[in-house]
């Protein structure tokens, strides 16, 4: 019985219409369909696959109550994020990852999430060249 791959997972929230436009307007997730489920929530596609569904079946808590840290998607368009980001005025870490090519966005979705955005390329060799350090905030809290 081995793991295929990831189906999806599923976050609480509390504002279930702020959840589901700052999952598109921010992360880029589109809001599909959904069964008829009893309770409200909504499903938000990665292409054809509904990635993240969104449950209003308990109350969402920022306190690290379980092992769950953060989920983590792979991107592109470094510098458009940045920009998207400091525009709606949400506050992002971002980090190389020691001994890789690859720069790390970290931010919270309005109910305390943390998303990771990893890109990978020219723009990730580019922020290395350009003297970010492994492990180091660049100064990006906007």
């Amino acid at each position: 019985m081995p793991i295929e791959a990831l189906d999806h997972y599923n976050l609480c929230t509390a504002d279930l219409d702020r959840s589901r436009r700052f999952y598109e307007d921010v992360v880029g997730l589109r809001d599909g369909e959904r069964p008829p489920f009893a309770r409200p929530g909504a499903w938000m596609y990665l292409g054809d696959h509904p990635i993240l569904h969104i449950s209003t079946s308990r109350a969402p808590t920022t306190a690290k109550a379980d092992a769950f840290d953060h989920v983590a998607f792979r991107a592109s368009g470094l510098a458009q994020m940045r920009e998207r980001l400091a525009a709606r005025q949400i506050r992002f870490q971002e980090f190389s990852v020691p001994d890789r090519e690859l720069v790390q966005i970290f931010f919270r979705d309005p109910d305390g999430a943390e998303i990771e955005l990893l890109f990978s390329g020219e723009a990730a060799r580019e922020a290395i060249a350009a003297g970010m350090r492994a492990d180091a905030t660049v100064g990006r809290s906007t």
